[in-house]
């Protein structure tokens, strides 16, 4: 990932607003220790208090809270106007109202931003294989590509060219598998939003994911931010 695709962000009062409306918009938020990044939950926002800069979140799973608060520091990573967002943090405390636990965190000095398209894309990694199976409209013919890059609303397909389904844009296919590595195994409907020349003898679809259960959607984006979170650690 090249520099120049992540934003750093240092004025308070744009920090306050993006927060804001996370908050607004009832967003979910990643809660990955930096020193032990597979205990990682997702959590809601369900408040914020402006005065004392604080951001107050659900409680976690037992086993991810317990991480969380003895890491050295944790990175709140969530989507924001449309743009991966994450901060790091130490500054966290759980509260106890009525019986209901909450997690407030400290408003950060910095956040940064990937600054691409409104849902997060990222290329496959060699060695993470990625197929979509379907079935052409109108005809018993099973067609498999390989996953070129991979969103929660969406990915990118490449097809050999003699077995290109010549699919134009605006075509609807109801009955799809996504197989993506260990973790995505799902069925699903997409739509056809373009078509370019691949690599070598090959055709490469983009396609947006229609009808696509949340579980699946939140199952897919969890993957698709491990994978993230991979990338940048290599570099």
């Amino acid at each position: 990932m090249d520099d120049q695709d992540i934003k750093t962000v240092r004025a308070p009062r744009t920090i306050e607003r993006s927060l804001g409306r996370l908050f607004e918009a009832r967003g979910h938020v990643w809660l990955i220790p930096d020193d032990d990044p597979d205990f990682q939950g997702q959590v809601q926002v369900v408040g914020i208090e402006p005065d004392e800069r604080r951001l107050v979140l659900d409680c976690p799973d037992p086993v991810v809270l317990r991480h969380v608060l003895h890491a050295h520091r944790v990175r709140l990573q969530a989507v924001i106007d449309g743009l991966l967002t994450w901060f790091y943090t130490d500054d966290l405390a759980t509260r106890d109202e009525q019986g209901d636990c909450y997690l407030a965190v400290g408003y950060p000095e910095v956040i940064q931003r990937l600054q691409r398209r409104s849902a997060f894309r990222i290329d496959l990694p060699p060695d993470v294989p990625g197929t979509l199976a379907f079935c052409t409209p109108g005809q018993r013919v099973v067609v498999s590509g390989d996953v070129v890059n991979l969103s929660a609303t969406g990915c990118a397909v490449s097809v050999v060219e003699d077995r290109d389904p010549g699919f134009k844009p605006g075509d609807e296919v109801p009955a799809a598998r996504l197989k993506v590595g260990d973790g995505i195994d799902v069925r699903l409907e997409f739509i056809v939003r373009n078509r370019r020349p691949g690599v070598g003898k090959s055709i490469v679809y983009g396609l947006e994911f229609a009808a696509l259960p949340p579980r699946d959607s939140q199952l897919i984006d969890r993957e698709v931010m491990r994978l993230q979170r991979l990338r940048l650690t290599r570099g």
